[in-house]
């Protein structure tokens, strides 16, 4: 993404990848990179910081950037800029007034104090963006490019979106107008955008797609070695028993976020059982306690097709549940060495203790 920003500044991408893959690290990595290219600046930006993501619509992602924006030039001391400053936190965020008389906008009292929602907190519907937004963001893009130089967002939690089809009106309706205004934009997002029915869609209003995978710590020994170098970096030597951080790694399925959340599972398991190290007995029954919390929820239809992936060792996605068995991380999808599918380790343990 970096490499390619540095050719394309205002070009816009779309990170795809499973849950806990790691696309938060890699965005932030790939930020510090953009922000070393000489006339360039990038902005990580959490979207659930400013509003509930299952409650977004068009608009609130350009409302954010124009607001990302401000802050970048709140010091000029242009009235012009300064106008349009506190234009786009009214748009963005509302505002309130005491009005003396009847009015039709609805308050939120008895009182005279009216409140008017902004787009942000707003959810509405369609897939336009108002004209007045737009023009704001073009104004203030353009007073900081002038300090900045190119300017860059990368948007971060919109994979947590689990309605497909509002991420699709995001990137056909915000990602394009936020890249007509000569913005770098990167998206992250849920692996449906890809596998479901709107994959021209994403192709036609993005300019790239990159995949972040899960990694191969059975198959690829790099992989492996990856993640037993977080584990000696970050705990003190000999606190994990070689065989126990053996099992972690492989259990984790090379998931990122399951590695981490069965290494600290474990270590509570060791201090409660009164143990000076973590060893296969407490790492055992955090993978365990694991898999049988993923488990929950998963129909009998998803069992068959888990129960078939495993005896088969292949899959390929195509029905609603296949998807929901990609996205929920109960199967996993590899690029390398090679592009395979597994079921998830910890649960491929579990599953195997049930009759079919």
């Amino acid at each position: 993404i970096s490499n390619r920003i540095a050719l394309r500044p205002s070009s816009s991408h779309l990170l795809l990848g499973g849950i806990g893959s790691g696309k938060t690290t890699q965005l932030l990595v790939a930020c510090k990179q953009i922000n070393e290219i000489e006339d360039t600046h990038a902005v990580y930006v959490d979207i659930s910081l400013y509003t509930d993501i299952s409650q977004i619509t068009s608009g609130v992602l350009t409302a954010i950037a124009g607001v990302e924006l401000a802050k970048l030039i709140e010091d000029s001391e242009d009235e012009n800029i300064i106008q349009s400053i506190d234009s786009i936190h009214t748009l963005a965020n509302g505002y309130t007034y005491y009005y003396d008389g009847y009015d039709d906008y609805d308050s939120d009292s008895d009182s005279d104090l009216i409140s008017i929602k902004g787009i942000i907190p707003k959810k509405s519907e369609g897939y336009g963006i108002r004209l007045d937004l737009l023009e704001l963001v073009s104004k203030l893009t353009k007073a900081a490019s002038e300090k900045y130089g190119n300017i860059v967002f990368l948007f971060d939690g919109l994979d947590r979106l689990d309605d497909t089809k509002v991420f699709i009106k995001l990137v056909y309706s915000d990602a394009k107008a936020i890249s007509s205004v000569g913005i770098g934009l990167v998206l992250v997002g849920s692996l449906t955008a890809i596998y479901g029915n709107y994959r021209d869609t994403v192709d036609k209003s993005l300019d790239y797609f990159c995949y972040q995978p899960f990694f191969d710590v059975e198959n690829d020994l790099e992989a492996y070695n990856f993640f037993e170098k977080i584990i000696q970096t970050r705990s003190s030597e000999d606190f994990i028993e070689e065989s126990a951080i053996k099992i972690l790694i492989l259990s984790s399925g090379g998931v990122l976020r399951d590695f981490i959340t069965l290494t600290q599972a474990s270590i509570e398991e060791t201090y409660l059982s009164g143990e000076d190290q973590v060893g296969q007995k407490q790492v055992l029954k955090a993978v365990d306690s694991f898999s049988r919390s993923q488990l929950l929820g998963v129909s009998d239809k998803e069992l068959i097709i888990l129960d078939q992936v495993i005896k088969t060792k292949t899959f390929i996605p195509r029905t609603d549940e296949d998807l929901r068995l990609l996205v929920r991380r109960l199967i996993l999808e590899y690029r390398e060495p090679k592009i395979s599918y597994a079921v998830h380790p910890a649960i491929k343990q579990i599953l195997e203790q049930i009759p079919f």
